[in-house]
């Protein structure tokens, strides 16, 4: 059974002196072992605190609620990933197909920084909590669609693919793609990251190759 979303008001806060930056890591690290250890439903957030060594209400003080909790999980470490996969959009290779291929699996890389096991949970509860999960989930991912875009902008006029390519199409194909090949990774214990990219480059090479100009 999904768990009722409690909402309490919460204090937001600008720069974070040190401690309490230390105590939103402890509070964010023992929510994150918890949902990876018994799954959303089954946390509490009175577990959490417990786990963190501090009040409920000071996680209260932080997050307003288990969903923003698991948001936050979801999202550490993002800012970094963002960054690189980034850097070989602005940059790209020469060759469109290993242009994008680069840039996908920099972004699953990224992704890699948490376990499958966590993974499961967050697309577990993004299905069962569309409102008070998956729809912030969905458009987090809106970021790494974007830069796809921009691959594809900077690679058509470049003239290295076709001058009427669709690229919002085109970019939520990749993403999709790229989307279905990691939820794979994830549900197969036996699949490792390196597996996932190889079987991703081989469809980039299928569905980008074909856009490629002479």
């Amino acid at each position: 059974m999904v768990e009722n979303v409690k909402s309490r008001p919460h204090r937001t806060t600008g720069v974070l002196p040190e401690k309490k930056r230390k105590r939103e890591a402890r509070i964010v690290q023992a929510a994150t072992d918890l949902f990876a250890r018994h799954g959303y439903s089954e946390t509490s957030i009175e577990a959490i605190a417990g786990r963190a060594d501090v009040a409920v209400g000071t996680v209260y003080n932080y997050f307003q609620n288990k969903p923003a909790l698991l948001m936050r999980a979801l999202t550490g470490g993002r800012s970094k990933s963002l960054a690189a996969s980034a850097a070989l959009a602005n940059l790209p290779s020469d060759d469109p197909v290993e242009a994008m291929y680069q840039l996908v699996a920099a972004q699953m890389h990224g992704a890699n920084r948490h376990n499958k096991t966590l993974w499961r949970v967050i697309h577990a509860t993004a299905a069962l909590e569309p409102e008070a999960f998956g729809l912030d989930y969905l458009s987090g991912k809106e970021q790494f669609t974007s830069q796809i875009v921009s691959l594809l902008e900077t690679l058509r006029d470049c003239g290295q693919l076709e001058a009427n390519i669709d690229v919002p199409v085109a970019a939520k194909t990749v993403k999709y793609i790229a989307s279905e090949v990691f939820r794979r990774y994830v549900a197969d214990d036996e699949m490792s990251i390196d597996d996932a990219v190889i079987e991703l480059k081989s469809i980039i090479c299928f569905t980008i190759g074909r856009v490629v100009t002479d």
